[in-house]
């Protein structure tokens, strides 16, 4: 009796559209797409159909080289045991009953005595269906569509606010807009990224100790000048002679000089201690601020080179601030600081007191 070897045909027919037995016939498995059945309510997934062509005989070499590398033997050997199976089918089916194939089909013979081959359509050989099965739901009833489509047309538009809802959005967004308006502008906000700072930390108290002094030498000065009143001058009484003896001569009165006050001149306040300090202003392109003195004097290095003239300034925490190039206002800084940034994207203006 020849091996059966229907199990690797059928092995083959899941990775292969057409198989074929060496003067017998091919299987060829035939692609169907998913379908349904209104009526029924039946849905069926993509599937490959197995069917048999008999005049397929040619050796593809397919089937022999997979059953030789299957048991370990010589493609010779598998050759001889695909032909025996064959014949021994070919027998079977020529005795008239029919012959039933595993999960494939049943091979009969046909009133003129040719072979036929009814597959077996409960089987799958679509590997991307793999699980996929037929799934059975009863149709729905009792939906009309053009019912649907009519209520829909006739639903109502959408509503408009009331004004009892645009009242109650104005009580609230109105106090909050009043509310916006009335926070004082904040100035800060568009102030440039400009630092002021003073290199002289006894400036500031000088200044004041100065101004001090000033405002209590004008308050001496009024105060003595309160103080000043006006004085008469009157002539020294007394006789004189006219001349005739045995006579004296009746004392005039002189008229008394009109008063003259004195005031005093104002004299400018001095002390050798006492001087104004005018605060003069320069406008730095700071480079870059650095934590370690070495760092600073390497990009100082690097700013002369480049033939700027740079600077090395204190800031807080301790930092080091490198500096390009230092003006005496504002807009000559500004006017630089475009191209510099070109080179040091980084850089920006800072005020410090002199």
């Amino acid at each position: 009796m020849a091996r059966d070897i229907s199990g690797y045909i059928r092995e083959m027919l899941f990775r292969h559209d057409c198989v074929i037995i060496p003067g017998f016939g091919a299987f060829i498995g035939n692609y169907f797409p998913a379908r349904t059945d209104r009526r029924e309510g039946l849905f069926l997934p993509p599937s490959r159909k197995i069917t048999f062509n008999r005049h397929l005989t040619g050796n593809d070499g397919l089937l022999i080289g997979h059953i030789s590398s299957n048991l370990g033997t010589g493609y010779g050997e598998a050759r001889d045991i695909v032909l025996a199976w064959a014949d021994d089918l070919r027998r079977k089916i020529m005795t008239g009953n029919p012959v039933p194939m595993d999960h494939l089909g049943t091979f009969s013979l046909n009133y003129e005595g040719a072979i036929i081959f009814e597959p077996d359509t409960t089987v799958n050989y679509l590997l991307s269906s793999y699980g996929l099965t037929a799934y059975h739901r009863q149709p729905v009833t009792g939906i009309d569509v053009r019912k649907m489509v009519l209520e829909k047309r006739q639903e109502p538009s959408v509503s408009q606010p009331s004004v009892r809802s645009l009242l109650t959005r104005a009580a609230v967004i109105i106090p909050v807009m009043v509310a916006l308006a009335l926070v004082p502008f904040n100035d800060h906000l568009f102030k440039g990224n400009i630092e002021e700072s003073t290199l002289n930390p006894l400036a500031r108290a000088e200044l004041e100790f100065n101004r001090e002094q000033i405002d209590a030498g004008k308050a001496a000065v009024i105060t003595e000048g309160m103080g000043v009143e006006g004085s008469g001058i009157t002539a020294p009484e007394g006789t004189e002679e006219n001349g005739m003896p045995g006579q004296i001569a009746r004392e005039e009165p002189v008229p008394a000089a009109p008063a003259v006050v004195e005031t005093p001149v104002r004299q400018p306040v001095t002390s050798p201690s006492q001087a104004v300090v005018v605060e003069e202003y320069r406008y730095l392109i700071i480079i870059g601020s650095f934590k370690g003195e070495d760092n600073a004097l390497t990009m100082v290095d690097r700013l002369r080179k480049l033939g700027f003239d740079p600077e090395v300034a204190g800031g807080p925490d301790g930092f080091l601030r490198v500096s390009a190039e230092s003006f005496g206002t504002l807009d000559e800084a500004r006017a630089v600081l475009g191209p510099v940034q070109k080179n040091f994207p980084g850089a920006w203006v800072y005020k410090s007191r002199e």
